[in-house]
């Protein structure tokens, strides 16, 4: 058992500085604090600290949440660390080690037969044997491996709860422990969590690494790991109670010590699960492994016949191609001489065919010039033979345009006087159709006349019928306008009583509304006036905002431009440190591989170690000569530069011989003994010596190595150097003069040559001390950059707040505006809304008048128009009579009238014939006048063009006469031209024929070279392959197999290539072949002996498991039964102790498994039915549950147990027994009570306050009682 000393907090949650609560031996420690202080965080530091890996239960989202955040003034922490020291004392405590070590023996036998068939899947016997000594695997169970066997760890995200990818080094799945977790009486145990923001975590024991497992071994059982029934946080008292009945039965599993049997049952069946697959697999394996071995066994035997036919392929092959290639060599002699001989042949043809091809060339020239005088001669005569023709065709076609002109005069002279005859008939048709139209005119009048008189009479008789039909209408028109006038005015009187009752209902309800009215304007005016003042006082602090704003944008600005300048400068001075860097080192590193150095001298420091000498450097190293002073003094001294410095001249005699022996050249060597030479007492100004740099003992070795160049003087200008007569004189530009008598001078090096040995150091020298300055200036230029963004980052986070604090305001605002808006509209609406009440309510009354007066009115309108009807009627029956006697009259009219219609109508129409006869007449004279004056001017037109031709076609005549003699002319000239040609084509023929010859026989000459150098070629082709195909078979090339290899005198190629084709054919019929078959096989045939071992030790391993798991199932119901019985007595009696009185108890419910089983509390408080208990109080529910912790406590003691505001719901009285209970349990348990209860208070010997001094970080303050 275990009694709790001291907690250490630091950066957890709001815990930033380390705090430290120590706790006293016994009895109650209360920590109280006002809300939000952090009391809670030192429960969940507690439950942290012992493993807890949900977050949510930490009252977070992820695990990294219990990293200190930050706060205003404080920035977030990098790691968050809970320390739980615990002393072991001298209390009995419940052991399971001897019921556990037994079956953690047998799980640990279980796992020395395990194999991991992944790795053992493909690999060899030996391999195989290997990689079950060494396995890499997965931990199951949550188990973490030990800090020395872990080979490599993926980190696992913050706060995840899913297990972290680990490899160790061991086969072994199980691993009981890898801690010594029994502690003497007396000893001290810590216990140590950490978590890194970067997602590292780690566990420690005693301050040494550990895994979670050993920490969940080392609490297993207390109440302290797993459901921690020792640990009661807020909300986890109602947890117990509403939680399911199996998840209730985790508590008694805790208590009675079943969680480590759970943990060994777990890897039991896992490793139950893992041997049956393993099984499975290996037998499928031995399955593959034997056919494999039957299969190596017939490739090993195909294998060695093929090895035999192989050989005796391979000494016939070389036969072969030893044959082929002497044979095809010797061809290839033998064609090169006929292509010699071929090609001298070609190039006679060659020539005669060049001179017969001038030849043909000149005769076919002439030819064409005699086709070309040919065929312009013959253009010349068609164009001759075509005028003619159209001479002819041009006299055929005009004569018959005479003919054609003489057919229309007299075609035209017939229609004329056919013309003037009809015109004479028309004129006579004119005149008696006028005569006629006279007579019908005269007819028509008179008819017209009787027609008009009939209509008079007719249209009188008509108007007195209508005006009696009008006098009736209208009478009728008045009886039915009285009859509905005073219908009218009846239903007006009705409707006017209607809207009379109408408008008083109305006139009331208005004034009602007017009440109304005058109150909504009254409350918006009210609504209007506070809005107002508010609008006024969110404008004011916009304004005050918006200043701030603007301070802040500009601060922001000035920060970001500070930001920009500093980034700038780093960005500078890292650039230029790269480069001087890059420059450091690239000089450093030819420094180091001596590459400025002479040949011999790089060779010298490179061997110095085979030579036996260690070199001091060169001469240029001990100098520290001023720029302006370097060409001097490497004028002065030159490659004595590079002298190499040793310590003795036995050293320098060694560096000597080694150069000679081995041909490397020679240079100078400087002897440093280290002796004691002869110091100049003063050294003048102006001498060299001044300008080296070197201490005066190194001075005194360069005095005596170099007296002369040591003792000369160092000038601006030679001419200066007349008043140093005898000395040697430099000057600053590199001249030097010796004795006055001898100048040695020229130009400076020319460009591109190499950097000069003082400069190169010089250079060393200064950008060493420039790399080492900027380096300093780059960590001050980050400090400023960081400065700089942490400033704007703050300016610009405030910025953001401040204007999220803007847009609430003007949001605000604009509210504000909006509701007062709507309020105005509001006063405007009840303003108007009030006076179209009150003008509705003075129009009622104004119509309740109106409508009395117009109901007065209606009734005396109906009795006039009553009266009125009556004499209509009366006088509508005399109308009547009169009317039948006119239409009578009316009749006789009708008749007469049409008759007079009749006549008339045909006298019209005869009339309108005669007239429209008239018209065509005069209508067709007009036309024949027209036509008959055309045609006469047409007949003398034709007569001038009949004049024309006439004259043309005589003078056609003429031409036509005169074509024979033309005709004879032209064919003799043609007949010339036509023999001139015969004579040049029979020329070009022979010439051409020829040609054909000597082409013939120069293409036979080029064929015949043409097939020697296929030949050739398919020689040498031949020679070519048969070379590859020896040099890809046989791994020889072709001439030295034909050097070393003689043929047999009776060997024909052609019956060697038939043998060795089917001997081919025999090697390629053995198919695909496993040239390792034979060496495969011994592997395989180990390989099977090794599974099938393995196989039976799987097999072992199974049945060892099942063993061990029922075992473990035994042991688990028998404790898990005695837990239950005990702690239910101990419920019951708990109950009516904290109730004064009741009934409580546990029930296990019904199941095939009692480690499956369920568990159901029920309750019933005094003067209660026994009810479930959820459907108690919270107060009862609380009082239940802290009666079944208790009864765990009793049963299972933990070291400590923590509450955390258990006591929030229980009242006074409750109150009083809680704290009773826990101060009588107090003297075997500590008690940890976070509390507002001042009775709980008052029960702690010690009494811890949580603070919050500083905002966002908890302190604590302790005070202790005696």
């Amino acid at each position: 058992m275990f009694r709790l000393q001291r907690l250490e907090i630091s950066g957890f949650k709001s815990f930033a500085d380390y705090t430290e609560i120590v706790f006293t031996g016994s009895g109650i420690t209360a920590v109280v604090g006002p809300n939000g202080c952090g009391k809670s965080n030192v429960s969940d530091a507690i439950s942290w600290v012992l493993g807890e890996q949900r977050a949510k239960s930490l009252r977070g989202g992820e695990m990294k949440d219990v990293v200190f955040a930050g706060t205003r003034d404080r920035k977030p922490g990098g790691m968050a660390e809970v320390v739980l020291h615990l002393v072991r004392d001298d209390s009995v405590a419940f052991s399971d080690e001897p019921e556990l070590e037994d079956i953690d023996e047998a799980l640990t036998e279980i796992d020395e037969a395990a194999v991991d068939m992944d790795l053992i899947e493909g690999l060899d016997a030996e391999e195989a044997a290997e990689a079950v000594e060494t396995a890499e695997i997965v931990p199951v169970d949550g188990e973490e491996p030990a800090v020395g066997d872990v080979e490599t760890v993926k980190a696992a995200q913050v706060g995840s709860t899913q297990i972290v990818e680990t490899r160790v080094k061991t086969k072994r799945h199980w691993r009981p422990r890898s801690f010594a977790l029994d502690f003497a009486p007396g000893e001290a145990v810590s216990v140590t969590r950490r978590l890194y923001l970067s997602g590292e975590s780690e566990y420690l024991l005693n301050g040494k690494a550990c895994r979670l497992r050993d920490i969940s071994d080392l609490f297993a059982g207390t109440g302290l790991s797993g459901s921690h029934y020792a640990i009661i946080e807020q909300g986890r008292i109602g947890q117990i109670l509403s939680a399911k009945p199996t998840d209730r039965r985790n508590l008694i599993e805790e208590a009675a010590g079943i969680s480590k049997f759970r943990t060994r049952q777990r890897a039991a069946e896992t490793r139950l699960d893992s041997a049956k697959s393993n099984l499975s697999r290996i037998t499928d394996i031995v399955s593959e492994v034997d056919t494999r071995v039957n299969s190596l066994r017939r490739q090993a035997a195909k294998t060695r016949r093929f090895k035999i036919l192989q050989e005796e392929f391979r000494v016939l092959l070389r036969q072969l191609y030893a044959a082929e290639g002497k044979h095809f060599t010797e061809l290839s002699t033998r064609l090169e001489a006929e292509h010699t001989q071929a090609v001298g042949e070609e190039n006679a043809l060659r020539e005669q065919l060049a001179k017969g091809e001038e030849g043909a060339r000149e005769a076919t020239q002439a030819a064409r010039r005699a086709e070309e005088s040919l065929a312009e001669l013959r253009k010349i005569h068609s164009d001759n033979a075509l005028a003619r023709d159209r001479a002819e065709r041009e006299h055929i076609y005009k004569s018959e345009q005479v003919v054609a002109l003489n057919d229309r005069i007299a075609s035209l002279n017939s229609e004329i006087e056919a013309g003037t005859i009809r015109l004479e008939s028309i004129a006579a048709d004119l005149e008696r159709l006028t005569a006629e139209d006279s007579e019908q005119l005269a007819e028509l009048e008179a008819a017209e006349g009787e027609l008009r008189t009939a209509e008079e009479s007719h249209r009188s008789v008509l108007a007195a019928v209508a005006k009696i039909e009008a006098e009736i209408e209208s009478t009728r028109a008045e009886l039915i306008q009285h009859t509905s006038a005073a219908e009218r005015f009846d239903e007006i009187g009705r409707q006017l009583e209607i809207n009379l009752e109408k408008v008083r209902n109305r006139l009331t309800g208005l004034e009602a509304e007017a009440s109304r009215a005058d109150q909504n304007l009254r409350d918006h005016e009210t609504k209007v006036a506070e809005l107002s003042t508010n609008l006024t006082a969110e404008k004011g602090k916009l304004e005050t905002l918006t200043n701030e704003k603007n301070d802040l944008l500009k601060a922001t600005s000035e920060a970001r431009e500070h930001l920009r300048e500093a980034e700038s400068s780093h960005r500078d001075l890292a650039d230029e440190f790269a480069a001087k860097k890059h420059r450091l080192e690239t000089l450093s590193e030819l420094e180091e591989k001596r590459a400025v150095y002479a040949p011999q001298v790089q060779k010298l420091f490179a061997a110095s170690e085979e030579i036996g000498v260690e070199f001091k450097g060169v001469l240029a190293d001990y100098l520290k000569v001023d720029e302006k002073a370097e060409k001097a003094v490497e004028a002065l001294f030159g490659n004595f530069l590079e002298s190499i410095v040793v310590s003795s001249l036995a050293d320098a005699k060694r560096v000597s011989n080694w150069l000679r022996d081995n041909n490397a050249g020679r240079t100078a060597l400087l002897i440093d003994s280290g002796g004691t030479l002869t110091a100049n007492a003063e050294v003048p100004q102006n001498s060299i010596e001044s300008y080296l740099g070197v201490s005066s003992e190194f001075a005194a070795v360069m005095r005596s190595a170099f007296p002369s160049e040591m003792s000369a003087i160092l000038v601006d200008d030679l001419a200066g150097a007349a008043s140093f007569p005898g000395s040697m004189a430099v000057s600053f530009a590199g001249d030097i003069l010796i004795g006055g008598r001898v100048l040695i001078g020229g130009g400076a090096q020319e460009e591109g040559t190499n950097q000069s040995l003082l400069a190169f150091k010089r250079e060393l020298t200064i950008l060493a001390s420039d790399v080492a300055e900027l380096s300093s200036g780059i960590d001050a230029a980050v400090a400023a950059v960081d400065s700089a963004r942490e400033e704007l980052v703050q300016l610009e986070g405030k910025t953001v707040d401040l204007q999220s604090l803007l847009i609430k305001v003007d949001r605000g605002i604009h509210g504000l505006e909006i509701q007062l808006h709507a309020a105005k509209e509001e006063i405007d609406r009840a303003s108007r809304h009030r006076k179209v009440v009150g003008e509705e309510s003075e129009q009622s009354t104004s119509e309740i008048a109106d409508l009395k007066e117009r109901i007065a009115d209606a009734a005396d309108n109906r009795t006039s128009a009553e009266n009125a009807r009556d004499e209509s009627a009366a006088s509508l029956e005399g109308i009547a009579a009169t009317l039948a006697a006119e239409r009578a009259a009316l009749e006789a009219s009708n008749l007469v009238l049409n008759e007079k219609r009749t006549v008339a109508a045909t006298s019209n129409e005869r009339r309108r014939s005669v007239k429209a006869a008239l018209e065509r007449v005069g209508t067709q004279r007009v036309d024949f006048e027209s036509r008959l004056a055309g045609q006469k001017a047409e007949a003398l037109e034709t007569e001038g063009k009949l004049r024309e031709l006439h004259s043309s076609i005589n003078e056609i005549t003429d031409k036509i006469s005169a074509a024979p003699d033309a005709i004879a002319a032209e064919t003799t000239e043609l007949n010339a031209a036509i023999d001139a040609l015969a004579l040049a084509r029979a020329d070009a023929d022979r010439a051409s024929e020829d040609l054909a010859e000597i082409n013939r026989r120069t293409a036979d000459a080029m064929n015949h070279r043409a097939e020697i150098e296929v030949r050739q070629a398919e020689a040498v082709t031949e020679l070519k392959n048969a070379g590859e195909n020896c040099q890809q078979e046989l791994n020889i090339a072709l001439p030295e197999l034909v050097a070393s290899t003689e043929i047999a005198e009776d060997f024909v190629l052609e019956t060697a290539r038939s043998d060795a084709e089917s001997l081919r054919e025999r090697l390629d019929g053995f198919g695909a072949l496993n040239m390792l078959a034979l060496e495969e096989l011994a592997e395989a045939e180990e390989r099977q002996v090794f599974l099938t071992t393995q196989r039976d030790d799987i097999v072992q391993s199974i049945a060892a498991t099942e063993e061990a798991l029922k075992e473990i199932k035994h042991r688990s119901r028998e404790r898990f039964r005695q837990a239950f019985e005990a702690i239910n007595e101990n419920f019951q009696e708990f109950f009516r102790e904290l109730f004064g009185g009741g009934q409580g108890q546990m029930t296990l419910l019904e199941s095939d498994d009692i480690l499956e089983a369920g568990i159901e509390v029920v309750a019933q408080p005094p003067g209660k039915r026994l009810q479930n208990i959820l459907l108690l109080s919270g107060g009862e529910k609380a009082m239940t549950a802290i009666a079944l912790v208790m009864a765990i406590f009793k049963y299972r003691p933990s070291p400590f147990c923590l509450l955390d505001e258990v006591d929030a719901p229980l009242d006074e009285a409750n109150v009083g027994r809680f704290v009773n209970k826990i101060a009588d349990m107090a003297e075997k348990t500590q008690f940890i009570v976070i509390t507002h209860n001042k009775r709980t208070m008052e029960a702690a010997r010690a009494l811890y306050g949580v603070t919050m001094q500083e905002p966002g970080v908890s302190k604590i303050v302790s005070v202790k009682f005696e």
